[in-house]
């Protein structure tokens, strides 16, 4: 069995399905089971939708409509009923409506409201399937067992997720095609949950360790991994194999292409996941294991930059050969739930990234921070990240990626590498983020790039 999860693009037009069905039909030996995203722009959508309702910015319905207009536009290509939207839409109105009334919009509303994105796209694509002979079944992430925490908005999964599946969805899925809600679950009251934007890929790769998939694939408008962002360096090429190690540090520094949480549950099981192009079904794309195959002699594997954060400086003789400084420091962070990217340390300072959706509460945090240290913060910060495991046992590659940096001018304001020596992580200016990662591709990957396995 295999897990397929298609994103939004992948299901944004008749075209875009109609291709998906004919990939699905391509693979049925293989008993696919399906997870989709909600029709390309919808979530946007729902959550202007529910901002807009709140604030009384236009009637509720104006929205619905809109709504309908897109999804039945695909339907009447796909000549299928509108009635297969039309319950998920009328809750829709319904619930803005309350909020419209109310002004008031919770995180909890707010999952309930981007849930029909999903709804709707998993029925349309079910349908087709079926349409076109193929024994399908659309399900919500609840039906197929997942429960969560009551973290509106970044649910976690509890434990007995998996059991559920195994117990609830393993024998439907064994004798139809499921399409499952990517993205949304429910909590144990029963309130509907979401596992943050991407999180189709985590329902994908919780999907395929429940069921005990051979492959979690993800499909999407890319083919697979690229070794830099195509749009800063024109010769990045796609990574052929990686390792779940590298494809995390990438993920979350930047290469948006695959959910940094997706890679945990595969991890878990040891369940391969591979990247796929929807646009080009025969590309082999990006395959992700635990361990990589047969090597070259490339040690860096790949480039990720994160834009957009602060760099914070804290400096005090506290530190010096006292205990407790680091743990008050990173209270403060906890209790005003600002999220750190990277951390450097030496005896008198501490240097850490704080994410750009940050700030705000980093300033709520500055006066507490003031009691005990001297505190700089510079914005417009960018995170870059060398990642590869040929790093741990070539010597002499961070004197490299630092002499690159010198060569093109760019000063280096923070350095960071885990213990793992998996990646050299580093901050220069927003300005100059790219020039940073088009000299380091030249340096270690272009002309790198190896033929599929």
């Amino acid at each position: 069995m295999i897990v397929m999860k298609f994103g939004g693009t992948s299901v944004g037009s008749a075209e875009a399905i109609r291709r998906l069905v004919d990939i699905v039909r391509g693979r049925l030996d293989r008993k696919p089971v399906i997870v989709v995203s909600a029709v390309s722009g919808v979530t946007n959508r729902l959550i202007a939708a529910a901002q807009t309702a709140q604030k009384r910015g236009t009637e509720p319905e104006r929205a619905v409509k809109e709504l309908a207009r897109i999804h039945q536009v695909i339907l009447d290509e796909l000549r299928l009923p509108h009635t297969l939207v039309q319950e998920p839409l009328t809750r829709l109105g319904e619930v803005l409506k309350g909020i419209y009334y109310l002004r008031e919009l919770t995180p909890r509303s707010l999952d309930y409201v981007v849930s029909f994105g999903e709804i709707m796209s998993s029925r349309i694509v079910a349908a087709h399937l079926t349409a076109e002979h193929l024994t399908a079944k659309a399900y919500t992430g609840w039906d197929v067992g997942i429960v969560t925490d009551d973290r509106y908005g970044e649910a976690e999964i509890l434990p007995e997720t998996y059991p559920r599946i195994r117990k609830r969805f393993l024998p439907e899925a064994e004798q139809t095609i499921a399409v499952v809600t990517g993205f949304i679950a429910r909590n144990k009251a029963g309130e509907r949950t979401t596992l943050g934007r991407g999180g189709s890929d985590y329902t994908a790769a919780i999907i395929g360790r429940g069921v005990g998939a051979e492959e979690i694939q993800i499909w999407t408008d890319v083919s697979g991994i690229l070794s830099a962002d195509p749009r800063v360096v024109s010769e990045a090429f796609t990574l052929r194999e990686l390792t779940f190690d590298e494809a995390s540090e990438l993920a979350y520094f930047g290469a948006k292409v695959l959910h940094p949480k997706t890679i945990e549950p595969a991890v878990q099981a040891d369940i391969p996941v591979r990247i796929l192009n929807s646009f080009k079904p025969d590309d082999p794309g990006t395959v992700v294991t635990r361990e990589s195959g047969a090597r070259s002699e490339r040690v860096v594997e790949g480039l990720a930059v994160k834009r957009g954060n602060s760099l914070v400086n804290f400096t005090s003789t506290r530190m010096l050969e006292a205990g407790g400084y680091m743990a008050q420091l990173f209270d403060i962070f906890r209790r005003h739930n600002i999220s750190i990217d990277v951390i450097a340390t030496s005896e008198v300072s501490v240097s850490v990234t704080v994410d750009g959706s940050c700030v705000g509460r980093l300033e709520q945090a500055m006066p507490e921070l003031r009691k005990f240290s001297r505190v700089r913060i510079d914005p417009n910060r960018a995170i870059v990240c060398v990642v590869g495991e040929g790093m741990q046992v070539q010597p002499g590659i961070a004197g490299r990626i630092f002499k690159t940096m010198g060569d093109a001018a760019i000063n280096i304001e923070m350095i960071s590498q885990g213990s793992s020596e998996l990646n050299v992580t580093f901050v220069v200016t927003d300005e100059d983020a790219n020039r940073a990662m088009q000299a380091l591709h030249a340096e270690f990957l272009t002309g790198q790039e190896r033929a599929a396995p």
